[in-house]
């Protein structure tokens, strides 16, 4: 059984992306082998306020046990820790995503000390959003770029105490902070090169990578295959397709 950790619901206003409903998403992950996801809306990254697309992305999966619901939140924002509680009760969430970018605040701003903190005290982890698309792609008025991996760094070094994923971060990069800092993990999606599996695992231990395939911004079957067909030993295979991801959101 594969679990992916990092898939999507809802509208991207620059492609026309299929707009699953939740057991549309889960069938159509089940027939690549995935049988679980951790899925956040899309909505919530160009919203104002994130949390209608919070609700809408609860509502979604509730009939749906596959589709596990990561909600977006923007530490910026005042109402944070209201949102945050309002999330908590929705739904039994294992994770929150920032998208400090898409949402335009730094990594070294200082309230994400309170909220890192309450997502601790909460017992859920912290998903740091690198990026969505390949910049190359993007849409050509559409300015924001990656989130930079020195900024990352030194967000890494500053909550030491705490074990974050990084979603959507270039291979580069991952291999650029992988010997300073071992409190992360990350997914593939963005993650491409010859071989990329057999090369990444040179820089990386195979318990710090998670299956993760952009649904529905990349394809599915594209980011599957690039575990499948990796020539790499079985006990990454399964590391990397779902145990990681059982142990890192207590699945």
């Amino acid at each position: 059984m594969l679990i992916d950790s990092n898939v999507n619901l809802g509208p991207w206003p620059f492609s026309p992306i299929p707009e699953y409903t939740g057991p549309q998403l889960a069938a159509h992950l089940a027939a690549t082998g995935i049988r679980r996801a951790l899925v956040s809306d899309l909505r919530a990254v160009f919203l104002p306020d994130p949390m209608p697309a919070n609700r809408r992305l609860f509502a979604a999966v509730k009939r749906t046990p596959a589709l596990l619901p990561v909600p977006i939140l923007n530490p910026a924002l005042r109402p944070w820790r209201e949102q945050l509680d309002e999330c908590i009760k929705a739904a039994p969430i294992r994770a929150v995503k920032i998208c400090p970018n898409y949402h335009n605040y730094s990594l070294g701003a200082a309230h994400l000390d309170e909220f890192v903190a309450a997502l601790s005290a909460a017992k859920l982890k912290l998903v740091l959003n690198v990026r969505l698309e390949d910049e190359r792609h993007k849409y050509f008025a559409l300015r924001i770029k990656g989130v930079a991996v020195a900024d990352i760094g030194a967000f890494l070094q500053r909550f030491r105490s705490q074990h974050i994923l990084l979603s959507g971060i270039y291979k580069p990069d991952l291999e650029k902070l992988a010997p300073s800092h071992a409190n992360f993990s990350a997914d593939i999606a963005f993650c491409e090169w010859i071989n990329t599996l057999e090369a990444l695992l040179e820089k990386i231990p195979a318990n710090r990578l998670f299956l993760g395939t952009c649904t529905p911004l990349l394809s599915t079957r594209g980011q599957v295959d690039k575990l499948v067909r990796a020539r790499i030993p079985a006990r990454a295979k399964k590391l990397i397709g779902s145990e990681n991801a059982r142990r890192f959101f207590g699945l």
